[in-house]
């Protein structure tokens, strides 16, 4: 674990060295717009990496101005909709959250042809022309690492549930995938429901209800997004489930956390997602100004965090202890 995190840590501090230094004029001003998959609370702390990104850029005379499009909800036409809207406004660059990859993926290659300048955060179109990515692509070998705690945790038997996100955000799938594969090689837990929950907090906890009531003898749920470790923990604590029922997911909810610190949440996999936001904006400035960009794909990594490794937690984010 030690070894996980101190790799974090040096991957963070690599990347700000990359790019230590203005190499813009002062009195130079950037526009960008940043179209993510949905309105969401997971989102925050990616606005923060940008905004001390941009408060950085104006102490050095440099002017960041963005705009935050966020669709009201994963509905891939409205999020196309602000794309191409975006194009039209004729700004620096635009930065879009994958929502669906094979419907986003033709419209960013006609985009580029165009000359207009589009790069990917939190989830990506691999297959695109897309200039570059930021953000954390492991996701199988997170699903993975989820499935190994928790069938650990449980001596590998009983019976588990899925809640599977939004089924057309290939970062959902990615970590169903890599959760199903490392699951099987423990003939012992059996995966008896798998329901999408489509990033909501409301569907996730009545999902939840009704998998524990279809389904006496669960003993674990895998959760794919920011929203569902939330809803599936209110539900169990509601049906006064807390220790009997397992929950391993995703990102750090401030709700995650109070939910891990009191045992109700297993486990957890977090992304650095404050330099998602930090670092995006430092690819886009290059982008925007023609030059060469270190990479093409930025890994801010991640790290599993469990009740007795929440101190390292807040020393690595930087957050404050609730």
């Amino acid at each position: 674990m030690k070894k996980v995190l101190l790799s974090i840590v040096i991957l963070m501090t690599v990347m700000s060295l990359a790019f230590a230094g203005p190499s813009q004029q002062k009195g130079k001003t950037y526009s960008f717009v940043f179209i993510p998959k949905m309105v969401h609370p997971w989102y925050e702390a990616v606005k923060q990496g940008i905004e001390q990104a941009v408060a950085e850029y104006k102490a050095q005379g440099i002017i960041v101005n963005y705009t935050w499009d966020a669709p009201p909800t994963g509905d891939i036409l409205v999020q196309t909709e602000k794309l191409e809207n975006a194009a039209a406004k004729k700004v620096d660059a635009i930065d879009i959250g994958i929502l669906d990859a094979s419907v986003t993926t033709p419209i960013i290659n006609d985009l580029v042809r165009q000359g207009v300048k589009i790069a990917t955060f939190d989830t990506d179109a691999p297959e695109s022309d897309r200039l570059f990515y930021c953000g954390h692509a492991d996701n199988k070998g997170d699903g993975a690492t989820l499935a190994k705690t928790l069938a650990e945790k449980l001596e590998g038997k009983g019976d588990i549930a899925i809640l599977s996100g939004t089924l057309s955000a290939p970062n959902h799938r990615e970590r169903i995938e890599g959760f199903k594969a490392e699951i099987a090689k423990y003939p012992g837990i059996k995966i008896v429901d798998e329901r999408p929950d489509e990033d909501s907090l409301e569907k996730a906890i009545s999902l939840t209800e009704s998998i524990i009531v279809s389904n006496p003898n669960l003993v674990g749920i895998f959760c794919c997004n920011a929203s569902n470790p939330v809803g599936a923990a209110r539900a169990i604590v509601d049906a006064g489930k807390k220790g009997q029922i397992l929950i391993v997911g995703m990102d750090d909810d401030p709700e995650t956390l109070k939910y891990i610190a009191d045992g109700t949440i297993f486990a957890t996999i977090v992304q650095n997602v404050k330099q998602i936001g930090y670092l995006s904006i430092k690819n886009l400035i290059l982008l925007a100004d023609g030059k060469p960009l270190p990479q093409k794909e930025v890994e801010v990594g991640a790290f599993l965090v469990q009740q007795d490794s929440l101190d390292n937690y807040y020393k690595i984010t930087g957050n404050k202890k609730p």
